[in-house]
């Protein structure tokens, strides 16, 4: 078995120089890092300024022309109870005493920087109307944020109508807050969302780089083997060593790429929140600020550095696996054109897999979840992110990462028998019928 493996390293590296020269790699590399570098920092930088202060409004005056039948409304008191800087400098004026032709007359008197409202009872509602000239400074927008404000004055003066007293005022107009939770479950509105939206985008982007470098994996190796270099390969390189490299090769290219965005993303993270709080000295990161409190209710499994080790290892191990199904797929190809088609076995357990973790995440069908961990499709998926939120212990991450080591072995072994296999039948159609016969032989 040793001797099969021989001389793996040796396609290895050819192979992994081949993809390092290709300037599309090379391209879309630096460009992706530079742009998650630059996005980091500008977010920083944005979120580090401070919001403006509330300026008080342009409005000055408001006449009030209440019809409702109720007793007249203290909207001055209203605002001022709620601090309200933006209206609390707002005179209100009464003029119930007048007509409605009347009360406008006195508006159109003074219009500019003036309001004027009618609060009239309609069937079963109440209707508040906000009346602006062209000529008034006042826009549309202002004068509806205030009869919003205006509105709460009114239902509070309602109740207080039917004799209520402070207290019971207050318990009336409190707000009820509804809440579930199981014994024991965090109710921390940003842990439940990154439980949510963490395995999510993490099994996303596992999913994009599976179809992206798995067509590059089967690629590869269906080249040599539907043209004449094949005979000469097979000669110099056991098909396991030749399968080996050339999927260990492109897998590293890869973890390679994502490695740098990630450090690009990081760089930008740290670099963007030392610019930040140079400008403003009272800048807090949120991201930082997120992990350390997450950290605190999560447990001390969450973000710490071995389980961030142990996912990464996982990520890279179950990404391998799928890496060498798509050489398995390649390894069947028998003529170029067929390898699109064949292509297509590779794709649907990648498709399968992610569907079934990201349905069970949306769905939090935790059972479901528990048991992904352990199967080599479905772990690369799940058990990474599991580990990192602390969801996951350690033993569990090592028994997840040698199930995924020991079918990755076994996909080699087959997808190495396949290739040696099938090179007789170059250029002729292969069916599920022929392959077993192979392995049989």
């Amino acid at each position: 078995m040793k001797n099969k493996f021989r001389k793996w390293t040796d396609v290895y590296k050819f192979t992994l120089q081949q993809v390092f020269k290709k300037k599309g790699f090379k391209v879309v590399t630096v460009l992706v890092a530079f742009g998650i570098f630059a996005v980091a920092v500008l977010l920083n930088i944005l979120s580090a300024k401070p919001e403006k202060d509330v300026e008080p409004s342009s409005i000055e005056k408001v006449y009030v022309l209440d019809e409702s039948g109720f007793t007249e409304t203290d909207y001055s008191a209203y605002l001022q109870a709620v601090d309200d800087i933006r209206f609390k400098h707002i005179n209100f004026e009464n003029v119930s005493n007048l007509s409605k032709q009347q009360a406008i007359e006195k508006y159109e008197e003074n219009p500019e920087n003036n309001l004027f409202v009618v609060v009239t009872a309609k069937d079963e509602a109440f209707e508040m109307e906000g009346i602006l000239l062209e000529e008034s400074s006042i826009s549309k927008k202002e004068a509806q944020s205030l009869l919003e404000v205006m509105i709460g004055a009114f239902n509070t003066n309602k109740i207080m109508q039917v004799g209520l007293t402070q207290e019971e005022l207050a318990m009336v107009m409190t707000p009820i807050v509804t809440l579930y939770s199981e014994v024991g479950e965090d109710t921390s509105i940003v842990v439940v969302l990154l439980k949510t939206l963490a395995p999510m985008l993490f099994s996303l982007l596992l999913y994009f780089m599976l179809l992206l470098h798995g067509l590059t994996i089967s690629r590869e190796v269906s080249t040599e083997k539907t043209s004449k270099l094949v005979e000469t390969l097979i000669t110099k390189v056991h098909p396991y060593a030749l399968i080996t490299g050339k999927v260990l090769a492109v897998s590293s290219a890869a973890v390679i790429q994502v490695l740098v965005w990630f450090f690009a993303l990081l760089t930008g993270v740290f670099g963007g929140n030392a610019i930040a709080r140079s400008v403003y000295p009272e800048y807090q990161n949120s991201v930082i600020a997120i992990i350390k409190m997450l950290r605190e209710s999560m447990g001390e499994m969450a973000f710490s550095i071995p389980a961030l080790i142990l996912a990464f290892i996982i990520f890279c191990v179950g990404f391998l696996f799928f890496c060498f199904l798509a050489g398995l797929a390649g390894s069947m190809v028998s003529k170029s054109e067929d390898a699109a088609s064949i292509q297509n076995l590779f794709q649907l357990p990648v498709v399968v897999s992610w569907l079934t973790c990201y349905i069970a995440t949306i769905q939090e069908k935790d059972n479901i979840l528990e048991v992904a961990r352990y199967i080599p499709f479905t772990a690369p998926f799940s058990a990474p992110i599991d580990l990192i939120l602390g969801k996951m212990g350690l033993i569990n991450g090592l028994i997840s990462a040698g199930v995924l080591i020991l079918f990755s072995i076994g996909v080699i072994i087959l997808s190495a028998k396949i290739y040696k296999g099938l090179i007789l039948y170059s250029g002729q159609k292969i069916n599920l019928r022929t392959i077993i016969d192979t392995l049989k032989n």
